[in-house]
C-alpha cells in the first residue's frame, strides 16, 4: 500500500507542476505529461518483486512453489548446487514461455491439440486409477507364480520351432503328390514346385510357412520335427490333403531360469487380476451413474 501512495504522490505531485508551469507556455504543454508518465513508469519499475519469487515471466512470477514442484520432476541433486538450482528455475521459465507463445498463436485452441491433451489426461487418470486398485491387491505366491509359469512356459519364452515349407493337394490325389515327390527327388527345387503345383494359399510364397512351434499345425510339425533341416519328407496324408513339406531350419527351446520364469508369471498374474478388477470398477460405475446406449439410434449411424 505504501507503494501505490508513492506512485499516486508522484503522479498527482508531477501533474501539478505540469499545471502551474503550463497556462502561458504552449511548448511546455507537449512536453510536461510525457516526463510525467515517463516517471510513473520509472517508479513502477522499480517495484520489488513478492517475497518467494525467483524468477518473472511478463506479469507472472516463478515462487518457489513453482521451483520446487519443477524440481521434483527433475533430480533432488540438483539443489545442491547454485548451477543446478538456476537450471531448475530455467525449466520451469521455459515451460512459461512456450505456454505463453502456444496461447498467442492459438494453439490451446487447435481441436486436435486439444484432443490429445484430453486423451493424455485421460490417460492418465485411468493409469491412476488401475494403481490405486492395485494397492488393494493380495500379494502373488511364489509357488502360485511357478505353478503358472510351468504350465504355460511357452507362452513366456520362444519355444522350440521349424521353418519349414508345404506343397498340398486335394485328398483324391495321391498319384499327383507322389509325382511330385519324384520331381523333388529329382533335383527340382520345392520353392518352383510349391508355386506350380500347390494348392495351399502358401503357394504364394513358394510353400514358405515360416517358423511354427509344436502346437501349431500339428499334423505338419509332427513330421517336421521328425525330418531334418535341409531334407523334404514324403508325402503324408493329412486332414487337409496329401501333403509334403522341406525342413529349412530349427531353432531351440530358450531357457530361462526358473526364477525369471516365476518374475514374469507374477508380472502377468498381477496384471490379469488388475484388469479383472477395473472391469468390475467400471460396472459399478456404470450403474453408479445410470449409463444407457440407445442402440437403436447407434445401429443408424452411418459408416
Amino acid at each position: 500500500m505504501k507503494f501505490r501512495h508513492g506512485v499516486l504522490i508522484a503522479f498527482f505531485a508531477a501533474s501539478a507542476i505540469w499545471g502551474c508551469n503550463s497556462p502561458n507556455k504552449t511548448g511546455d504543454q507537449k512536453g510536461a505529461p510525457e516526463e510525467a508518465a515517463r516517471e510513473v513508469v520509472r517508479v513502477v519499475a522499480m517495484e520489488a518483486p513478492r517475497q518467494d519469487a525467483l524468477a518473472k515471466v511478463g506479469d507472472r512470477y516463478v515462487r518457489v512453489a513453482d521451483y520446487e514442484m519443477q524440481l521434483s520432476r527433475l533430480s533432488p541433486r540438483l539443489a545442491e548446487s547454485e548451477h543446478g538450482r538456476k537450471y531448475v528455475v530455467n525449466q520451469f521459465v521455459d515451460h512459461l514461455l512456450i505456454e505463453k507463445e502456444a496461447e498467442a498463436r492459438g494453439l490451446t485452441k487447435d481441436p486436435t491439440l486439444v484432443a490429445k491433451i484430453e486423451d493424455f489426461a485421460r490417460n492418465l487418470y485411468r493409469n491412476s486409477l488401475v494403481q490405486s486398485l492395485r494397492e488393494g491387491l493380495l500379494p502373488i505366491s511364489d509357488e502360485a507364480a511357478k505353478k503358472y509359469f510351468l504350465e504355460r512356459e511357452d507362452e513366456f519364452i520362444q519355444p522350440e520351432r521349424a521353418r519349414i515349407s508345404l506343397i498340398q493337394l486335394p485328398p483324391d490325389q495321391e498319384k499327383e503328390i507322389n509325382a511330385i515327390h519324384r520331381e523333388l527327388r529329382a533335383g527340382k527345387a520345392f520353392a518352383e514346385l510349391a508355386g506350380a503345383k500347390s494348392k495351399h494359399p502358401s503357394a504364394a510364397r513358394g510353400g514358405d510357412l515360416g517358423f511354427l512351434t509344436r502346437r501349431q499345425y500339428k499334423e505338419l510339425t509332427d513330421v517336421a520335427f521328425a525330418t531334418k533341416p535341409g531334407d523334404f519328407s514324403k508325402p503324408f496324408r493329412s486332414s487337409s490333403g496329401w501333403s509334403i513339406i522341406k525342413v529349412h531350419e530349427t531353432l531351440k527351446k530358450q531357457e530361462i531360469p526358473v526364477e525369471e520364469g516365476i518374475k514374469r508369471a507374477k508380472a502377468r498374474m498381477e496384471a490379469m487380476e488388475a484388469t479383472e478388477m477395473f472391469n468390475a470398477f467400471m460396472r459399478n460405475l456404470r450403474a453408479k451413474h445410470q449409463v444407457v446406449l440407445y442402440d437403436d439410434r447407434i445401429e443408424k449411424i452411418q459408416p
